[in-house]
């Protein structure tokens, strides 16, 4: 018994050394040392949830919603049938909980500073919660959606994310209910989040190539489709928040303007990064337009020239 659970823990052990080295040579290939990263990351990280704290009385649920969010990231179906693969059930369940508990330690430390507890601990339940959870095609069946016929994004992102969604809408529902004006605007910002997380995989090159369009014309229409989209899930919350606060419409107005600028600087950062993934430095920059949204003055305008120098490589009028 000892000599299986010795086996077990070193396993699960070499797993996250692996991590680690890989995250190391990651950094190291972008051709920045790692101890900048190791360093400056933990005091933006810091820096940035105290100026959201300072900045909206939403910060918590803004914050829990970030932090669910990066949750989502390690609960890819390819990821846990690859991991599945690899390890016996007892080792894939334990580095599949220590993952989801490292991951949500920072965030639940930094609640638990701010005196934030309920939220602290949720975040830990979440992460034991989403252990099991699959995001992605499992080979059932189909869940329909109202994006059928539109670009893949939303119609794979409102699936493997249905879940979150209504959950969102449930929260708004219950702060109308205890007049609890926070929590429902809170809930627009977690759909925008969320929405602007189906824009974090990139698509096979031929998807995009197959476009005989300017870099200009394909990241407007880009960004008109999430536009469109999302509004498709944002309409009946806004409505719903006017009606309940009616004496709210400030404030709503700056959500959604916010809320559509951060939508526009994920599908550039996407196609800035196409066709790889957003890097660590460039996520950074991102999650701090999100905390302090005067940002996307500088962000959106850097990402889109990034983008349009990186999709004239890809497409052009033919």
């Amino acid at each position: 018994m000892d000599n299986q659970r010795n086996r077990l823990m070193g396993t699960v052990r070499y797993f996250f050394h692996l991590q680690a080295k890989r995250m190391h040579r990651t950094i190291s290939d972008w051709g920045i040392h790692p101890l900048v990263v190791y360093i400056g990351l933990p005091i933006l990280f810091v820096a940035g949830a105290i100026a959201l704290f300072i900045r909206t009385p939403y910060a918590p649920w803004i914050y829990a919603g970030i932090a669910a969010l990066a949750l989502l990231q390690w609960c890819g179906v390819e990821r846990q049938r690859f991991l599945r693969q690899v390890f016996d059930r007892q080792t894939y369940w334990r580095i599949r909980l220590l993952e989801n508990v490292l991951l949500m330690m920072p965030f639940a430390a930094f609640l638990l500073y701010k005196g934030e507890w309920w939220f602290a601990v949720g975040l830990l339940v979440l992460a034991a919660v989403a252990v099991p959870v699959r995001i992605g095609n499992t080979g059932g069946k189909t869940l329909p959606t109202p994006f059928s016929g539109k670009p893949f994004e939303f119609t794979i992102g409102f699936r493997a994310s249905v879940g979150m969604l209504l959950l969102a809408y449930l929260l708004l529902v219950i702060g109308i209910y205890v007049n609890n004006e926070n929590l429902s605007i809170a809930t627009i910002v977690l759909m925008v989040l969320v929405c602007a997380n189906y824009y974090g995989w990139s698509e096979p090159v031929l998807y995009a190539w197959i476009y005989a369009l300017t870099p200009r014309v394909f990241l407007g229409m880009k960004i008109k489709t999430a536009f469109r989209q999302v509004s498709l899930l944002l309409l009946p919350m806004v409505v719903v928040a006017a009606i309940g606060f009616s004496g709210s419409w400030l404030a709503l107005l700056i959500v959604l303007v916010v809320g559509y600028g951060y939508l526009a600087l994920a599908v550039l950062a996407k196609y800035a990064a196409f066709p790889g993934s957003v890097n660590i430095p460039q996520g950074i920059f991102m999650a701090l337009s999100l905390m302090l949204p005067p940002l996307l003055l500088v962000s959106i305008p850097y990402f889109y020239h990034k983008a349009m120098a990186n999709m004239a490589t890809v497409i052009r009028p033919r």
